[in-house]
């Protein structure tokens, strides 16, 4: 074999074996974790009238932030939140809780896929809150008929989620 030939060869091979180890850890790094369970406003669980609702999320520093930041809005109300790992939801009754939000991430165009079943068995549920983020801040694969509030993880927008789920939590 020519040695041009042969190098050449070598060459593309190490630049492959490059890009592809580039990619995977790209997508090692937006691996998202799975959250342990926990309760907000536990105290106001067996009130009467008290909103029941239930957060299906992942262990992400920005999605962890919105719930803090959510937690601390939701002191004084009458509002007892459940916060679980999104790969529990296909376990989940709707009918048992008053709210149900998804709180994920967008990977290859769609949400993690025991979130996107839900969401497509419940799109048209009021007591469904979707709130999604992602690089591009966007769902592209978004079924017009289902309403998702997106936007990318960024500091700036933690605020944003985190009031957007109060206002649905609250919302009679």
């Amino acid at each position: 074999m020519n040695k041009k030939i042969k190098y050449g060869l070598i060459g593309l091979g190490v630049i492959l074996l490059g890009f592809g180890g580039f990619l995977g850890i790209y997508r090692l790094q937006r691996i998202q974790g799975t959250v342990s369970g926990y309760e907000i406003n536990a105290k106001t669980k067996e009130q009467k009238n008290a909103i029941k609702a239930i957060i299906y999320t992942q262990d992400r520093g920005f999605k962890n932030e919105v719930i803090d930041d959510l937690k601390q809005k939701l002191v004084d109300e009458n509002v007892y939140v459940k916060v679980e790992p999104v790969e529990e939801i296909g376990n989940n009754k709707i009918k048992e809780w008053d709210k149900v939000v998804i709180l994920a991430t967008i990977q290859s165009s769609e949400p993690p896929k025991e979130a996107l079943d839900f969401i497509n068995q419940h799109k048209k549920e009021q007591k469904l809150g979707i709130y999604l983020t992602g690089d591009s801040g966007q769902w592209s694969h978004q079924p017009n008929d289902v309403d998702a509030t997106t936007a990318a993880s960024k500091t700036e927008n933690i605020a944003l989620f985190s009031q957007k789920i109060n206002d649905f939590l609250l919302k009679k």
